[in-house]
């Protein structure tokens, strides 16, 4: 079956929701007349209609029409959306879930060992199609239904298949890091706004280093790079130096952690969802 022959359900429209479904658009993959929605909100139901052009349904029509659905609701009302899709068939679908901290195992109480079930996790470069999004496929997950996920998540950015237990982890990293990133070039553009260069041309210095210093470590070794840089008696050197006493790297790490182990402390919560 080609991608665009599939019907989409998203159950939960909100702003991921709405990121994905834009994405899918401007990538021309699934018609709008293929593509349907579900939102607790009857007022915003209505306006996304307007807005996006696209049908609303219940619960039982939307998991009746759909081959994929997508669950955008929020973590807190998994239980609720999971056992209303299972009540009308969604154990017979595709399923891509993007709710933070909800673990394969809970769907698959409610959809069956053997559902099709992808746990997905972007982030918020996603919303420019420059995310990095963190897949993981149900171990009954077949070919095509990978393929189909792949091709839809495209648009978002980057993809990357990892094993859930890595989940918590890659939140940390690439779920949590675009706002560390952020830190740092808010950091580098005061600097500049200190020393007389005005914000604009501060920050789009700033944006601009990050940038091609990520392009750099993609294609060299992290650690030539850094020995090539810090010519002995220079700048950078004496930068790094500060970074060494202040243990910058330490820190920064225990930052990333912190969120780490924020995010096994959801996946510990979420398992209980399904008793209610």
């Amino acid at each position: 079956m080609k991608i665009s022959e599939y019907c989409l359900g998203f159950v939960g429209f909100g702003h991921m929701a709405q990121i994905i479904f834009e994405a899918i658009q401007a990538a021309q993959l699934i018609s709008r007349s293929q593509i349907g929605f579900l939102q607790r909100d009857p007022a915003k139901m209505r306006q996304n209609e307007r807005k996006y052009d696209i049908a609303s349904a219940s619960m039982k029509h939307l998991v009746s029409v759909s081959d994929l659905l997508i669950l955008c609701v929020r973590p807190g009302q998994a239980q609720e959306a999971a056992s209303e899709m299972a009540r009308f068939g969604a154990s017979k679908k595709k399923i891509i879930s993007v709710l933070a901290g909800v673990p394969l195992s809970f769907f698959q109480t409610h959809f069956g060992q053997e559902a099709q079930i992808l746990r997905m996790m972007p982030n918020v470069a996603s919303s420019i199609g420059e995310g990095m999004n963190l897949l993981s496929f149900s171990s009954f997950a077949k070919t095509e239904f990978r393929s189909i996920a792949q091709m839809l998540m495209a648009p978002l950015g980057r993809c990357l298949e990892i094993p859930e237990n890595q989940m918590d982890a890659a939140t940390g990293i690439a779920g949590s890091g675009p706002g560390f990133v952020f830190k740092l070039i808010q950091a580098m553009t005061e600097v500049g706004e200190k020393a007389g260069i005005s914000r604009e041309n501060a920050l789009f210095m700033a944006c601009q280093t990050f940038l091609g210093a990520a392009h750099l470590a993609r294609k060299v070794d992290l650690n030539s790079l850094m020995t090539q840089i810090a010519t002995p008696g220079g700048t950078t050197e004496a930068g790094f130096q500060v970074m060494e006493k202040q243990k910058i790297a330490k820190h920064f790490q225990e930052t990333i952690e912190a969120a780490i182990q924020k995010a096994k402390s959801f996946s510990a919560i979420s398992p209980h969802l399904k008793e209610g």
